[in-house]
């Protein structure tokens, strides 16, 4: 038998049946007995469409043939399935398919009624967790859309939403084809990773050519010019009565604009019903922020509210716990504020955003690890989550462009303008992506947001009124902060916004700890910290920019001046030591890996500077130049620890440096920290002059009693004295505080650095040092080391000639810090000035107009400038220090900071970390 012949019996079959052909093959109670396979189908059998090019032909018994298309028109993974005879009323009975031991279990398919009381078969979605039963195709590109829910295959983007085999192939071909061959050559030019398929163009949604707001519906023509007209869909397309917009253009409308404006539509969300409603066609920031149902729905003639009208119920669906799981293509983020940072160095689609939007590149900050970059500070990975991430949202673990898409953006809104509250609204009107996706995003970006402020990622310092969101639980916790420096402080504010009940007990009569400055000088100058170690993601940088205090960029230039001859030193004898130097401390790096006996620093150099003299690997200290500028590098490294060498540990003197610190040119802060503390403090609760003397912990409610025995209840409290304060025991806790954290606070060293600052009736010495913003001074051989090391000139630009403001601050460190103690402030003075006679002989120096000698050692209150690591300590010291007691008391300061430790940011830090952690104790994400 002939397969045309096959093919008019099949026919004459199917028209005394009223099924179709392709039902009544596949119902047919023969067993295939051979099988053929064509590339080419029969010419009768094109007849029925377009797309059958290729197929198997069965041989059946008693001379029966079958033609089974292989693509188009049947799902790759149906079978042959049997279908009992039509009845008279609806049934839905679920046909069972053939499936052997072997073969991978199918998915069955629904038997619905379409018309005229026959049923018809119905495929499935065969993507796996699907749950429609029947899907409705949401594109409705093509006039054979599959409308009546018959398709030979269906696409899936999400459990929600599908499109037919006929609006695919509306991509496939003609100008529909060119729109998406142009799309790939931008997505493949951008660096897009992923295969750039048609699905992901639906779900990216590549439409730009019309206005805001088109509708999903169909394109009227005929009408003059082009407008807007709000009319309900026939009752044929109604969708649980959702009103739709329908958009009047021109006659003669392209058929590439057509196509390519009925992609995914955008879940917006009303400003008024809390509704979600679907518009199609390009959106913008604004049109998400002040979207409301009128835009798309029209009032009746009856007057109803267009709010009133029903949501779509598959809006509910999207924010179920799984449903994100079953996505086909990843969400991609329009225009994402995270790009300006990223500068392309990244595969945009891996990180939830989209290759093909514009990008213009600007150096704000540096949030993000670029490819080139070492360890930063405060640096996120786009491209990952970090650990407490996955801590707090175990959900995204294994689908991290969901978090990571909000993430990015969250922390690139805030590093644009750290200036204002970051709220959910604001990231809500930034994230343009098309689907239903849109709707979980909005959903968790509050959840995501609220967990970056409470880490004090985003949301902390010198902002003011905070939103309603942020705060926190039912019940109102209460905190006491002993100390009201910057630790102190930050911390206090911080919970504050949340809605915590604090109150920051302070010694002093002023606020700021070791941040004090003298504005006599004409020029404020720090008696404490002064100096910003690293600008790029400094969280001190983002008070300044909200303080809108301007800080000076420290240039890299440091001319140094021996004493001896008054000269600048040769340049390159200067490289010369300076490379000897540094390759001594790479000796002692390599030795800390072998974690041998811990020495001091300062011995370790000398055995190592005598290994290379010996052996000459290397070049030995040979004139006395030499010899004078090695001995001004191990001062330089004296002031950076804080103390002696001989007292610093050669095994772990530099553990912060295996943590990344923050990167980029120092700054002075030429107007001062003190307004920035003195902003911080603003609206705060601080009781001055209280001496803390005892914190009781015993109990479930902490006790903190002063010296003027007033007793102060709270559920939780923040130590940050500095580490003096407590090795002198002047705070007595009941019960004693563990055992390691006694041994890190009697391990740990306290350092002394001591200022001293003049002002003179001219500028002297920027002739010499070519206006360099700080210089050194080498001293003598034989000299005492430490003495005015570096002095760093506080002129302002531009007023060198004004009489007032020719200020030099200079410091001592090292053995010379302790000598303070036993002289008066003319003698140190009149020391400086000497030094500084020495270093210009050629210039006529006056007696300083006014001078400043600080004293932090003397202090009682205070009695350091920052903490150092002892011979016998470690780094995990700092991690003892900073342990919580028993969940009620919380140690902050730069002495619990192991990242950070001596520095003001470490201090500030260190406030935002214990903050945090009391706040985690009472919010889950």
């Amino acid at each position: 038998m002939s397969v045309p012949f096959m093919v008019s019996i099949a026919r004459l079959a199917v028209a005394e049946s009223g099924i179709s052909m392709k039902q009544y093959l596949a119902a047919l109670p023969f067993r295939s007995t051979a099988i053929r396979t064509f590339t080419d189908c029969p010419t009768s059998l094109k007849s029925r469409s377009s797309c059958w090019s290729s197929g198997t032909l069965s041989i059946f018994e008693k001379g029966w043939y079958c033609f089974t298309p292989s693509i188009s028109l049947m799902c790759p993974n149906a079978m042959a399935t049997r279908l009992r005879q039509t009845s008279d009323r609806l049934q839905r009975r679920t046909i069972i398919k053939s499936t052997t031991s072997r073969s991978r279990p199918q998915r069955v398919n629904r038997l619905v009624e379409i018309a005229n009381g026959k049923d018809a078969v119905v495929l499935r979605c065969s993507h796996r967790g699907c749950r429609d039963v029947i899907p409705v195709c949401i594109l409705k590109l093509s006039d054979r859309c599959s409308t009546t829910f018959k398709s030979a295959k269906w696409h899936h983007i999400s459990c929600d939403e599908h499109y037919c085999q006929c609006c695919y192939d509306c991509y496939t071909q003609k100008s529909g084809l060119r729109k998406v061959n142009d799309w790939r050559r931008l997505w493949k030019l951008n660096g897009g990773k992923a295969l750039p398929s048609i699905k992901l163009f639906i779900a990216e949604g590549q439409s730009a050519t019309i206005d805001p707001f088109l509708h999903m519906g169909r394109m009227l023509y005929g009408e003059e010019g082009r407008g807007w007209c709000w009319r309900k869909p026939s009752s044929a397309n109604k969708r649980n009565e959702m009103l739709h917009i329908v958009l009047f253009a021109k006659e003669g409308g392209s058929e590439s604009q057509n196509l390519c404006e009925k992609v995914l539509p955008y879940w917006i969300q009303c400003m008024k019903c809390s509704k979600w409603r679907t518009v199609l066609g390009t959106c913008y920031y604004n049109d998400f922020a002040n979207f409301d149902c009128s835009r798309v729905i029209s009032p009746t003639d009856d007057g109803q509210d267009p709010c009133s009208v029903a949501e779509d119920p598959v809006a509910r669906r999207a924010l179920v716990s799984y449903w994100f799981k079953y996505l086909a293509v990843p969400p991609l983020l329009k225009n994402s504020p995270a790009a300006v940072f990223l500068k392309k160095e990244y595969y945009f689609d891996l990180l939830g955003m989209s290759p093909t939007m514009s990008v213009s590149v600007e150096q704000n900050a540096r949030p993000f690890y670029m490819a080139t970059d070492y360890d930063r500070a405060r640096c996120f990975r786009p491209d990952a989550m970090e650990p407490d991430e996955i801590k707090a949202f175990p959900e995204y673990e294994s689908e991290q462009n969901f978090y990571l898409c909000l993430r990015n953006l969250i922390v690139a809104l805030w590093n644009l303008n750290p200036s204002n509250w970051i709220t959910p609204a604001d990231c809500k009107k930034k994230i343009i992506c098309r689907g239903l996706i849109r709707i979980l995003l909005t959903h968790e970006v509050g959840r995501i947001l609220q967990f970056l402020t409470h880490q004090g990622l985003v949301n902390f310092g010198l902002l003011k009124n905070p939103p309603n969101c942020f705060s926190i639980a039912p019940k109102k916790m209460s905190v006491v902060v002993v100390g009201a420096g910057i630790s102190g402080i930050a911390a206090a504010r911080q919970l504050q916004n949340f809605g915590v009940n604090v109150v920051v007990l302070e010694i002093k009569e002023k606020a700021g700890g070791r941040i004090v400055d003298d504005c006599s000088f004409g020029v404020p100058v720090g008696r404490g910290g002064q100096l910003i170690t690293g600008i790029i993601n400094n969280p001190f940088c983002v008070l300044c920019f909200q303080a809108g205090i301007n800080f000076r960029v420290l240039r890299e230039e440091c001319p140094l001046i021996s004493e001896r001859t008054g000269k600048i030193v040769n340049h390159d004898v200067d490289r010369q030591v300076e490379c000897h130097f540094n390759a001594l401390l790479d000796v002692i790096e390599h030795w800390q890996r072998r974690g041998d006996m811990d020495d001091n620093l300062l011995t370790l150099m000398k055995k190592v500077d005598r290994c290379y003299s010996a052996h000459k690997c290397g070049s030995s200290l040979e004139s006395v130049d030499e010899e004078e500028l090695f001995n001004f590098h191990i001062s330089n490294l004296e002031y950076s620890c804080g103390s002696p060498l001989e007292m610093v540990s050669g095994l772990h003197w530099n553990q912060n440096e295996k943590f990344p610190q923050f990167a980029g040119s120092h700054a002075l802060m030429t107007a001062g920290c003190a307004r920035i503390t003195d902003q911080l403090v603003e609206g705060l609760d601080v009781r001055y002059c209280k001496k803390v003397v005892g914190i009781d912990y015993s109990s479930e409610q902490v006790k903190v009693c002063t010296a003027d025995e007033e007793t102060f209840i709270c559920d939780k409290v923040i130590v940050t004295v500095p580490l003096a304060v407590l090795k002198k025991e002047c705070i007595e806790f009941l019960p004693a505080l563990p055992d390691n954290k006694l041994k890190a606070i009697s391990t740990l060293g306290c350092g002394i650095i001591e200022k001293i600052a003049l002002r003179f009736s001219k500028n002297f010495w920027s002739k010499k040092t070519n206006a360099a913003d700080y210089f050194g001074s080498v001293s003598s051989k034989g000299q005492q080391r430490g003495f005015f090391n570096v002095f760093y000139d506080f002129t302002p630009p531009g007023s060198s000639d004004d009489e007032t403001c020719n200020v030099l601050m200079c410091y001592l460190s090292g053995e010379s810090a302790q000598l303070i103690h036993s002289k008066t402030d003319e003698a140190i003075v009149d020391l400086c000035v000497q030094t500084l006679r020495r270093m210009f002989p050629e210039e006529d120096i006056p007696e300083p107009m006014k001078y400043m000698v600080t004293r932090w050692g003397q202090d009682p209150d205070i009695g350091m400038a920052y903490s150092y690591i002892c011979v016998g300590a470690t780094g995990d010291d700092y991690d003892a220090m900073a342990e919580t007691v028993k969940g009620k008391v919380h140690f902050a300061g730069e002495a619990t900071s192991r990242q950070f430790p001596q520095t003001f940011t470490g201090a500030l830090v260190s406030g935002l970390r214990e903050a945090s952690k009391i706040l985690e104790c009472t919010i889950i994400f």
